[in-house]
């Protein structure tokens, strides 16, 4: 007698009740098990007694919308989760990758589309673990610039500055590739776990990086090195 497989947890969190029940339907009759929530609340309420395998979670919802819900979820989970948004806008894209989405869909689509993507997702996730900043007590240092991986702090000027789990992430990854040119395909796979070549969410993610270490006077740059990639340096060599 054939194992039964055990089927795959889906999270659906939409506030349209038609829109969760369509996308319920289709995810089951490709043998998922699908629970839908209204509210980001209840999703992450449901999360802290049972993780998924997967969340699909609309940007627009009451009170806490997709991408704060996200950013509570990236808290304490590497879950992989689809942004579902009515605005086809660069920005909400670009935001939803560097806030920890693994996919973004624009409303309206075809179900089936999603359960693709879905199934594109989860065979991403489940290649293996996304290298993370490692949580020992490891200091690392560069120039002027304290990481410590232990609590997660950034001292620039032994001043604790704020950076998102996305910045904080890519700058590890720069810090343990001190002095070594990294491709955009390494830090894509990397940093975001994201094989398809996307190059706008690491030059956002680079602007923003940026003007937080000139503002703050750290003595390193994260240089461009044409045709290659990235590479951490003092600010000095090019």
């Amino acid at each position: 007698m054939a194992e039964k497989q055990v089927k795959k947890v889906i999270y659906v969190c939409d506030d349209d009740k038609n829109i969760s029940e369509l996308i319920k339907m289709y995810l089951e009759n490709d043998n998922f098990d699908v629970e839908t929530f209204d509210t980001a609340e209840k999703l992450l309420n449901a999360i802290k007694k049972k993780e998924p395998n997967i969340i699909t979670l609309d940007i627009m919802l009451p009170k806490m919308d997709g991408f704060e819900a996200l950013a509570k979820i990236r808290e304490k989970s590497e879950v992989p989760v689809i942004l579902v948004s009515a605005k086809d806008q660069e920005v909400d894209k670009v935001r939803g990758f560097n806030e920890g989405s693994d996919d973004y869909i624009v409303k309206p689509f075809m179900p089936l589309e999603l359960v693709a993507r879905v199934k594109n997702v989860l065979r991403r996730s489940e290649k293996g673990p996304i290298k993370k900043p490692e949580k020992v007590n490891k200091i690392l240092e560069f120039s002027n610039v304290v990481i410590d991986t232990a609590s997660m702090q950034v001292m620039i000027n032994k001043k604790a500055v704020s950076f998102t789990n996305i910045e904080y992430k890519f700058l590890v990854y720069m810090f343990e590739n001190q002095k070594k040119a990294v491709t955009k395909k390494e830090i894509l796979a990397d940093v975001w776990g994201y094989e398809e070549d996307d190059n706008r969410v690491i030059d956002d993610l680079l602007k923003r990086l940026r003007k937080k270490l000139d503002e703050h006077k750290a003595k390193i740059s994260v240089d461009t090195i044409w045709g290659v990639g990235y590479r951490l340096s003092d600010g000095k060599t090019k």
